[in-house]
């Protein structure tokens, strides 16, 4: 690297890395993370419905409502579980009580994002029910309500931070449980952000989630079923990684609320009677998991395998003896920083255009409907193969579209890998002979 080259390349890091330093976006990974567990449970349910046995599939028809049932209490109140999450995140950047500040979000969420309806006797009445009642529409408990989500959880902390640094807060003595002060603590906050969300959506008549959604729809194009929507993450991601800024740090806060609502419609797809082939989406999360990023982000399984089998550098074989197992259950930070891969020039180009073309074989053998579309959340700590074949509802073609993917990989791989791999030989077996001479000059003057 030239030296005019180091200044420009030292301000960008520091910008993406001030960017992927930043609480808020830090909260939201961090929050979002928080689903992960709930919405991999709830997708169990989903693909017990989905298991390519006839006879299965006869016995488990009866129960197909019931089982719907975790599905929508899991992907179907996602924002709520993030509103809490990324407020306990925020709250833990602040050093005050997670719970009450988690508890406050959630019901501001709730002020912001849901209006009840109250229906009529005759609506009721067709619907077989006795008398008409108050109802909660749930659209927004699920991914539609993600922006207003992560508004009233970044809102909670910092107004009850500025409370805080004002002495808004009610103090109790030393003596009283430390629960019982937190909440106290709390209810001048959240007061006041009661009130305001209150006064906002009742008050006003503003549905601040719909805002949200038009604030934020020029980048709903990416989270569309479109090639853009391939290539673009992926060179965000990717690009991150190559400075040594987590590539999903910057890449959740942006794409995760717009890939989970696609998801969560083919869950819903599913329980109306359509089949992992014909869900209205391909673009979710899973497909970058299981069909691009195989190894980890910048597809290194196939860089750890040339390693382990193909290195004749004393270190290449060493790394990928080291790298070859968490990168078969998709944990590639030890390959990423090992090599290193951050910051060099021999695997950047690999690095970046290695999940691109996984990414476009994948979305063409998506869209003439040569796989089937994720349909389920599963364990990303899964081996590729494995993972591609649940979320796919158990399509063997998956499995296969997977191990070709990595073939491709591994193949772009290959030659910036040798050149590598030459140049650090020849690192070993200069540094050998050096060892050799300072011996020999040791034993001369012995």
């Amino acid at each position: 690297m030239d030296k005019q080259q180091k200044p420009w390349m030292q301000k960008t890091v520091e910008i993406m890395g001030k960017i992927a330093a930043n609480r808020y976006l830090r909260a939201i990974r961090d929050g979002m993370a928080v689903i992960i567990p709930v919405a991999i449970v709830g997708s169990f349910f989903t693909i017990l419905t989905q298991m390519p046995i006839d006879a299965w599939k006869t016995f488990i028809q009866p129960y197909a409502a019931g089982l719907a049932i975790p599905i929508n209490f899991s992907m179907g109140f996602m924002s709520i579980y993030a509103a809490f999450a990324i407020a306990g995140r925020l709250a833990e950047e602040y050093d005050f009580d997670k719970i009450s500040t988690g508890a406050v979000s959630v019901m501001i969420f709730l002020l912001l994002a849901v209006k009840p309806i109250t229906t009529t006797p005759a609506a009721f009445k067709a619907l077989g029910l006795k008398a008409a009642a108050t109802v909660v529409p749930l659209t927004n408990f699920g991914a539609a309500g993600l922006f207003t989500a992560m508004l009233a959880a970044i809102l909670t902390a910092e107004v009850t931070r500025l409370c805080r640094d004002h002495h808004l807060v009610i103090t109790l003595p030393d003596g009283v449980p430390p629960a019982v002060a937190a909440s106290f603590s709390a209810l001048i906050p959240a007061t006041i952000l009661i009130v305001g969300a209150w006064t906002i959506h009742i008050g006003f008549n503003f549905d601040i989630n719909s805002f949200l959604q038009w604030i934020f729809s020029p980048l709903g194009y990416f989270g569309r079923d479109n090639l853009a929507s391939v290539i673009v993450p992926i060179l965000l991601t990717d690009i991150a990684w190559l400075f040594g800024i987590h590539g999903a740090a910057l890449a959740t806060p942006i794409f995760w609320p717009l890939w989970y609502p696609n998801l969560n419609a083919n869950m819903a797809a599913l329980s109306k009677g359509a089949t992992a082939a014909t869900v209205p989406h391909y673009m979710t999360e899973q497909f970058f998991q299981w069909f691009v990023y195989v190894g980890g982000a910048g597809a290194t399984l196939s860089l750890c395998i040339l390693l382990a089998f193909f290195s004749k550098s004393s270190f290449g074989k060493t790394m990928g003896k080291v790298t070859l197992v968490p990168s078969i259950f998709n944990i590639n930070e030890p390959v990423i920083f090992g090599v290193p891969i951050v910051m060099n020039p021999y695997f950047a180009i690999p690095f970046v255009f290695a999940p691109l073309a996984m990414g476009i074989i994948t979305w063409f053998a998506t869209i003439t409907h040569l796989v089937n579309r994720t349909i389920a959340l599963v364990p990303w700590t899964l081996p590729g193969p494995i993972g591609a074949f649940m979320a796919t509802g158990f399509d063997w073609r998956a499995a296969v579209l997977n191990i070709i993917n990595i073939l491709v990989a591994l193949a772009i791989y290959y030659p910036f890998f040798k050149i590598w791999d030459k140049n650090q030989l020849k690192k070993e077996q200069l540094a050998a002979e050096e060892d050799i001479k300072k011996a020999d000059a040791s034993a001369a003057t012995a």
